[in-house]
């Protein structure tokens, strides 16, 4: 099929080299040097694509865009301008222009940007996704988990849920809540930094959840551990419940207890019950178009955008080491970055190459391996004075790695602890313990 494109700019030697390229590129071309002949020929119905500059004369396309959208609402506009200031930028996006291009461009991108917007029109679209009752997934893999919840909604028992960062732990923490008979009671998220009394007093018959149990501090632990003690003293209707998550199982901290100690066995004792395995995105590839279109609607919820069945086809072929969190930040990029109607597989390989690390970061990578695989090995021997005589290596190897770690993180964040703590993506009640060991 041969595309026709309207294209408009008041530059005589722009017109003359796009319209020669396109027209060898096998298109149709019709040029003007003004916005109201290409308004005039939109309403004619002419054309399959706008690509125009933004300023001629003394007018400014989007001036024009509205009604352009109103009489061809499906008509791609592609701008193109030298003008390479933010505001033209957010201009053509509120405009809603297919894509914003800042001179000098080549010829092939253009072209490519040409084909994916004609290609938009042709895509049929994915129908919209229900807004989920609590968690979205149909795979095989979530039906325990489903189960899980059902099970432990209404009971008094505390949840122990474990599994990879960013599968949905917290989430399903939350659908716990939800779906029992304490959804009408408090959901209160337990901070070691408040006082036992306040905990007491705020979470009353509700559930108190404890987020990433493995890096609770121990004074942490020693707040928690009295918290719960007197909650056993509490009547049965008058007690509240404790859910739980961690990225490590239940078994895996009962052993790294007997091993370091991370986690006191006492209060271990007060969190045995219900267990919940969330499983990671990669077991659940029948979920992700599900999941990506309901994360698109968050951003857009009145937007037309979805994913092409070959932008679907590299999601579910992609290994989502970040998980369920991983492919919802993915999505949203997605959703305000590009105009595109329907994203292919061409755009999604763009996004997912952008968290690739380049040859010389793994060479840097490679490089940091070799010089800890030396020095491991000089402690592992006795040779050289690397390894303090009270440290083991594996200890030792955790502080050359986490000191560093963390001295850019708080100076990135200005030595705020909270935004250093999220940036390393740890808790900030680990943050502070790691600070005070490192500087007794």
């Amino acid at each position: 099929m041969k595309y026709n494109i309207l294209l408009a700019d008041d530059d005589a030697g722009i017109r003359f080299v796009l319209s020669k390229y396109l027209t060898r590129a096998g298109y149709g071309v019709k040029a003007t040097d003004n916005p109201q002949t290409l308004l005039k020929w939109a309403k004619a119905g002419e054309g399959d694509l706008i690509l125009t500059d933004v300023h001629m004369g003394a007018e400014e396309i989007f001036k024009f865009v509205p009604e352009l959208k109103t009489v061809r609402p499906d008509l791609p506009i592609i701008v193109i301008s030298a003008n390479t200031r933010m505001v033209t930028a957010l201009k053509s996006r509120q405009a809603g222009v297919f894509e914003y291009i800042p001179k000098p461009f080549d010829l092939p991108g253009l072209q490519k940007t040409i084909e994916r917007a004609l290609d938009n029109q042709a895509v049929p679209q994915i129908a919209k996704t229900p807004a989920p009752d609590q968690m979205i997934g149909k795979s095989k893999v979530m039906q325990p988990v489903f189960r899980a919840i059902s099970d432990y909604a209404s009971g008094n028992i505390p949840v122990f849920i474990w599994g990879d960062v960013g599968a949905g732990k917290s989430l399903t923490a939350q659908c716990v809540h939800d779906a029992g008979a304490r959804s009408d009671f408090n959901f209160l998220r337990f901070d070691g930094d408040m006082h036992k009394s306040e905990i007491l007093d705020k979470v009353k018959k509700g559930d108190l959840f404890v987020d990433r149990l493995h890096e609770l501090s121990n004074e942490g632990q020693a707040v928690l551990l009295t918290v719960l003690e007197q909650n056993e003293l509490r009547s049965i209707g008058e007690k509240f419940r404790v859910i739980v998550t961690s990225d490590e199982a239940f078994k895996t901290l009962q052993t790294h207890n007997d091993m370091r100690g991370n986690i006191r066995a006492d209060l271990l004792s007060h969190l045995m019950g219900g267990q919940i395995y969330v499983p990671p995105l990669c077991e659940r590839a029948e979920d992700i178009a599900e999941l990506a279109l309901y994360f698109f609607e968050q951003v857009r919820p009145t937007g037309q955008k979805t994913i092409h069945k070959a932008g679907l086809a590299r999601l579910k072929a992609h290994k989502w080491p970040g998980n369920v969190r991983e492919l919802r930040s993915l999505m949203q990029v997605l959703a305000l970055q590009f105009s595109d109607q329907s994203i292919g597989a061409e755009i999604v390989d763009q996004m997912l190459r952008t968290g690739e690390p380049t040859k010389a970061q793994e060479a840097h990578i490679i490089n940091i391996e070799a010089a800890c695989t030396e020095l491991l090995r000089q402690a592992y021997l006795g040779e050289g004075d690397t390894i303090k005589p009270e440290t083991s290596p594996y200890e030792q190897a955790l502080e050359w790695l986490e000191k560093p770690m963390f001295a850019e993180a708080l100076r990135l964040t200005g030595g705020n602890n909270s935004k250093a703590a999220d940036l390393l993506g740890i808790h900030r009640n680990t943050l502070r313990t790691k600070l005070r060991k490192f500087t007794d």
